[in-house]
């Protein structure tokens, strides 16, 4: 009886757990939409993993990271490209993946989607997506040179 009375508490637990979990709309450093498949399918919630600050160039900036759930690149690079008016956008691939950023004109907010391993220009899943922030906003040689892993600075 013992033995179902552990089992039954720590349901309980985890059950109580999951309902407290909340799904954010939005990114909590930039006020950007999140894509709704950050979300897995067991709404487990979709707090992003915030990346230590760093300096790049002669900015701060400041990540969060979010693992995607269903979707392949093209479909999550419409959604973003609908939901980030007056973004522009570029795309490079390296190491085996996508990736497709897009990022304000004054260089202070840009969204980063990273497909999975797969050939260049195949529409793999989507994998994460970054939201970023910087301060003093970076210039877009900068952007373009983190998007192919290579920092350029002015």
């Amino acid at each position: 009886m013992k033995h179902i009375s552990k089992l039954t508490a720590t349901l309980v637990f985890s059950l109580s757990a999951l309902a407290g979990t909340t799904t954010l709309t939005t990114d909590p450093l930039t006020n950007l939409l999140l894509i709704p498949s950050t979300d897995s399918r067991l709404h487990l919630g979709n707090a992003p993993t915030r990346l230590p600050d760093t300096q790049v160039c002669r900015s701060k900036m400041q990540a969060d990271f979010y693992p995607l759930f269903d979707g392949n690149v093209s479909a999550t690079l419409a959604w973003y490209g609908a939901h980030l008016s007056g973004f522009h956008k570029t795309h490079a691939y390296a190491a085996g993946r996508s990736r497709d950023t897009f990022y304000s004109a004054d260089g202070t907010l840009s969204v980063s989607v990273t497909g999975e391993r797969g050939k260049d220009g195949e529409d793999t899943n989507a994998f994460s997506v970054s939201y970023l922030r910087f301060q003093p906003g970076v210039s877009e040689k900068t952007i373009l040179g983190m998007n192919q892993q290579g920092i350029v600075c002015n």
